[in-house]
């Protein structure tokens, strides 16, 4: 008896079901973006508090916990982690030029030091959001995360 006729195969006829493939790859890749973002998110809050940090990393990584579990949930969650992520990084972003500093260093800092701040914000912001786009493309359209992550039944 082979694969269902109507259910979507692999080329070697196996189905893609499980934490493998560019969902592991995604598991993986998202540890040191969160520690990035988590990092840059303490430092607009409390000066970049190390508990503050770990935190943040673990709320922002809780969706995560989910795909390990293969809860159902855990696509929807983690399309929802991704952008709060990449709104947040971005408003980060966009609040640097107002940031009030006492000593004035603000006020010091040449154009080209303006130019070099906002390209590398830029940089962060536009990573973020693509990062946030080609995940959930791949949440919405992959047939391993369809598989391993059915939707919950009807309740009666």
């Amino acid at each position: 008896m082979g694969p269902d006729p109507n259910t979507n195969t692999a080329i070697n006829g196996s189905t893609p079901v499980g934490v493998g493939g560019w969902l592991l790859v995604y598991l993986y890749g998202s540890i040191p973006f969160l520690l990035f973002h988590s990092a840059g998110l303490s430092g607009w809050f409390l000066d970049y508090a190390l508990w503050l940090l770990v935190a943040i990393f673990l709320l922002l990584a809780s969706p995560l916990v989910l795909i390990l579990l293969k809860s159902s949930r855990a696509p929807r969650w983690n399309i929802v982690a991704l952008w709060v992520v990449a709104l947040q990084i971005t408003l980060r972003a966009a609040a640097v030029p107002f940031n009030l500093e006492t000593d004035g260093a603000a006020q010091r800092r040449s154009p080209e030091e303006w130019a070099v701040a906002i390209a590398i914000l830029a940089v962060i912001v536009v990573g973020s959001l693509a990062w946030a786009t080609i995940w959930t493309v791949y949440f919405r359209r992959s047939l391993r995360v369809r598989n391993t992550f059915p939707p919950l039944a009807a309740e009666p």
